[in-house]
């Protein structure tokens, strides 16, 4: 035991959880989490910054800006993603699997059992990491487009953080024992607690 993983399932296990990505029982909750926290938070940003600003934001509106939108999307996808491989490359040293399988991307740690605190702070870095930049930047830039454009990468950020704030709330409320184990391979996760 190196305090943060396991190299095989210890005596006394049990499976617990399964949380897969590509189950379409799993998937369907997780895209309807996400759909219900874009719609929120797009309306947010529209209501809160866009209707109060629209002129000035529409005097500064570049089509150049906006498919920059689309692109720092996709980087930040793949950050996001390596922000949970640094995490567990840091604690576990072991080889990681990266990907991309609809509905979503992933990084994982397949052939350990990982801790509780091992999953938790993995679960929480991208969500900690790119909010705090994405709140830097809305401060920092003064060009009122693109702060706009800013607060929709936000919530496109907070919607890709949907099934980790899900695995972040199954870790503090359901699954409090720091003996929790845990299995990433990258779209499934199962969770294993003690008997």
């Amino acid at each position: 035991m190196s305090g943060f993983f396991e190299e095989k399932l210890p005596d006394g296990y049990t499976e617990a959880l399964t949380v897969d990505a590509n189950d379409k029982k799993s998937s369907f909750g997780i895209m309807i989490g996400a759909s219900v926290t874009a719609a929120v938070l797009f309306n947010a940003v529209f209501f809160a910054y866009v209707l109060p600003r629209i002129k000035e934001i529409g005097n500064g509106f570049n089509i150049f800006k906006c498919l920059g939108l689309i692109a720092a999307y996709f980087v930040y996808v793949v950050l996001h993603e390596l922000t949970h491989g640094l995490v567990y490359k840091i604690t576990t040293k072991r080889k990681l699997t990266i990907g991309f399988k609809p509905p979503a991307a992933y990084c994982g740690v397949p052939d350990i059992y990982v801790y509780r605190k091992t999953s938790l702070l993995s679960l929480f870095a991208p969500f900690t990491v790119f909010s705090v930049l994405f709140a830097v930047l809305f401060i920092v830039i003064g060009d009122p487009f693109t702060k706009m454009l800013i607060l929709i990468l936000f919530a496109m950020h907070i919607t890709g953080c949907v099934g980790d704030l899900y695995g972040i709330g199954l870790l503090l409320f359901r699954f409090k024992d720091p003996a929790t184990l845990r299995k990433d391979t990258g779209p499934k996760l199962i969770y294993y607690t003690k008997d």
